[in-house]
């Protein structure tokens, strides 16, 4: 098979590994945390904890990771991540303790998903495309949403049928090793071109550290999406307790359904654009939805205009993946993306504190609208800033 057909297997490749990290780590997470409250934890917000150190440690561990991914073979690289991935389950199925929960989300399981998960995958992605690359990074970005619908449907009925959480995580386990591992090493066989480039060193004649950091083409694109992406994680993670307060808690899981499906729609959407549109108006496509979104959740909207916001909520929020990875594919060396983007995702690590900020503002004002103002109030300069955004490289 040609490279030229091949690459397409890869995107296919890392639709199915982000979706079993993402999907099983992340969306499952509320899944397990009911048995977990009810045999280790006096309090749910000790078990809220588990996935806030999940993510702490996962941005922690990006530039690490990334500065790795640029001087090593990726299938090395994957194939640590899913040993990682599988003893953590493994591990798990033996816990005895709530701290034993904690050490498993502060190392075993961050690794598994900066090594298995959404990084990896762009670097691979970014590395075998030059042209049609948005396409490609918009359909690969898709393995997050596939991943939150499909595993905790799954997991729901293996808990269902099986009664014990153990038992779920000895299938992930196998999941792991039966599928993902010989999946991994037959499809990664084959070096992309850059690749080889990348492990000969050559990235060693690129950016620095320093000199990535502080360039518009990282300052500008990070100090943009962090508000856009602060915005998302506020409104996808109180969507539940925002509809509960206006009378429609049934509704719920329908509005967060709405919000998935309209984020697949979103990365396929973005990314197609990306080859055909400059990257600041993609960034303003995106900002915009969002603005909508927070004018119509604004006051207490009926449900065909919640219905309406929460898929503007989910476009924009969907298009945030491809507009990051393209925006920095395109401004520094292929060689040196998994490092570039190692620190960009750092960097929107600040963006965790979205539902904390709404949730906070709400305790203290007993409405989500000044949070809505806030929100919106902080996307205005990012949408200006990105005036001056660099254009690509030549």
């Amino acid at each position: 098979m040609t490279d030229e057909r091949y690459r397409w297997v890869i995107v296919g490749y890392t639709l199915v590994i982000q979706a079993v990290t993402v999907g099983t780590l992340i969306y499952c997470f509320a899944l397990f945390a009911v048995p977990w409250i009810e045999q280790f934890a006096d309090s749910r917000a000790q078990v809220m904890l588990i996935i806030s150190l999940l993510q702490i440690v996962f941005g922690l561990l990006g530039p690490f990771a990334g500065h790795a991914m640029d001087r090593l073979r990726l299938r090395t690289i994957v194939m640590v991540g899913v040993g990682c991935y599988a003893l953590g389950f493994l591990l798990l199925a033996q816990a005895s303790a709530l701290w034993q929960i904690y050490l498993l989300f502060a190392t075993l399981f961050p690794a598994a998903m900066v090594l298995m998960g959404t990084l990896v995958s762009q670097t691979l992605v970014t590395r075998w495309f030059t042209d049609k690359r948005g396409t490609a990074i918009g359909v690969s970005s898709m393995g997050t949403s596939i991943g939150g619908i499909a595993f905790p449907l799954l997991v729901a009925w293996w808990l269902a049928e099986t009664g014990s959480w153990r038992d779920v995580a000895h299938a992930l386990f196998a999941l792991a090793i039966v599928v993902v591992a010989p999946l991994t090493w037959i499809v990664l066989r084959r070096r992309s071109p850059s690749e080889t480039i990348a492990e000969s060193g050559a990235q060693q004649d690129g950016y620095s550290i320093l000199a990535v950091v502080t360039s518009a083409a990282f300052l500008i694109p990070i100090g943009a999406l962090v508000p856009l992406n602060l915005t998302f994680g506020a409104i996808q993670f109180n969507l539940g307790a925002y509809a509960s307060d206006l009378g429609h808690a049934d509704f719920a899981g329908s509005l967060i359904a709405i919000s998935s499906g309209s984020m697949i729609v979103g990365k396929v959407l973005f990314g197609a654009l990306a080859d055909r549109v400059r990257h600041r108006y993609l960034y303003w496509l995106a900002a915009g939805f969002m603005l909508v979104a927070l004018f119509l959740l604004s006051g207490a909207p009926v449900k065909p205009l919640m219905i309406t916001a929460v898929a503007f909520v989910g476009l924009a929020g969907g298009g945030i993946l491809p507009i990051m990875a393209v925006i920095i594919g395109a401004r520094f060396p292929v060689e040196q993306f998994g490092r570039v983007m190692g620190l960009v995702m750092l960097s929107l690590s600040v963006a965790s504190l979205g539902p904390l900020i709404a949730g906070w503002v709400f305790d203290l004002q007993g409405s989500y609208d000044p949070a809505f103002a806030l929100f919106a109030a902080l996307l205005v300069p990012a949408i200006v800033a990105m005036i001056w955004l660099p254009p690509p490289r030549t």
